[in-house]
């Protein structure tokens, strides 16, 4: 009779345990849906996103006020007229109470050659088409009807991207920067990609060449998610 007890009393502890475990996935599913439906109202995105609650448990993490860890994936966003795509947003510490503030934020995605292209030319002027071909980046322009390309190095500064410029061919020749004209040298030198309308307190801290474009990587403190548009 003791181990058939003992037996029920494990079986009703399991039960329980099972339940808590639902309840607190349910909770956690209730959370994802309402994150999912704050993004797309707030920002410009393309598909539906994908949203991942963290942390077990995660009831306790509602008592606690602040949600230990949240990663979206968004096919992609527009930022103030600039879309980045393959976008990832990592929050952490975010609080359950109004103004949702999320103690810190990582945003990475890929501006696309086209993309780097049109802010580059809107920034310098310089008719030039930016070209990614696996881990180099190009800017390909013309000087007096000879084809110029020069090979970047990007690099982040507060804002933009800006970019070295590591060799040039002329025609058929490599030719160092200082031997163009002036003024082609200068806007060359002085190429950036200007990357607005990221969420306030957010801000660029990383940029790599990658097979699709460039992968940027921007971050932040104390952000309200009511800033993410």
């Amino acid at each position: 009779m003791r181990a058939r007890r003992v037996v029920v009393g494990v079986v009703v502890l399991g039960v329980l345990a099972v339940g808590v475990v639902v309840a607190d996935r349910a909770a956690a599913s209730v959370a994802e849906q309402r994150v999912r439906s704050e993004i797309e109202s707030r920002m410009h995105v393309t598909g539906t996103p994908q949203v991942d609650v963290g942390g077990f448990p995660f009831l306790t993490q509602l008592v606690a006020r602040s949600i230990d860890r949240t990663t979206v994936h968004a096919d992609a966003v527009t930022f103030a007229g600039v879309e980045v795509t393959d976008v990832d947003l990592d929050l952490h510490g975010v609080s359950v109470a109004t103004p949702v503030v999320a103690d810190r934020i990582v945003v990475t995605g890929t501006l696309s050659p086209a993309t780097l292209t049109r802010l580059a030319a809107g920034s310098s002027g310089l008719p030039v088409e930016l070209t990614v071909d696996g881990g180099a980046m190009t800017a390909s322009t013309t000087v007096l009807g000879v084809p110029l390309v020069a090979l970047l190095a990007p690099r982040v500064e507060p804002g933009v991207i800006r970019v070295d410029v590591t060799t040039v061919r002329l025609g058929s020749l490599d030719v160092a920067i200082d031997t163009l004209p002036g003024a082609l040298a200068d806007r060359l030198r002085g190429l950036q990609i200007p990357v607005d309308g990221l969420p306030h307190g957010v801000q660029l801290t990383a940029v790599a060449v990658v097979p699709g474009g460039a992968r940027i990587t921007a971050a932040g403190s104390n952000v309200s998610l009511n800033d993410l548009r």
